[in-house]
């Protein structure tokens, strides 16, 4: 694999499994850059990233990866977080 191939993340086969399986492949480094700042299941990370983030196009990648923090940030309450979902429940 050249340096290219790694800094855009896709080679012949991985651009050929996105044209194949359109909106449903998951790349696993964006998995892997989400993951480091949330404490969030690896398979909530694939499912938001399969729905928001599943293209070639590096434009929607970035849109798709902002809405994705977003959801996360408005919905993912982490367990140090706890009194604030007791106080977002009771309103």
């Amino acid at each position: 694999m050249t340096s290219e191939e790694t800094t855009i993340g896709q080679d012949g086969l991985d651009q050929k499994l996105t044209q194949a399986f359109d909106g449903k492949v998951v790349r696993k480094d964006l998995v892997r850059k989400v993951k480091v700042g949330a404490n969030v299941p690896v398979f909530v990370l694939e499912f938001l990233l399969g729905k928001y983030c599943a293209s070639s196009d590096e434009m929607a990648i970035q849109m798709g990866l902002k809405v994705v923090n977003d959801t996360l940030a408005e919905n993912y309450i982490r367990p140090d977080e706890f009194m604030k979902g007791k106080s977002v429940r009771s309103e």
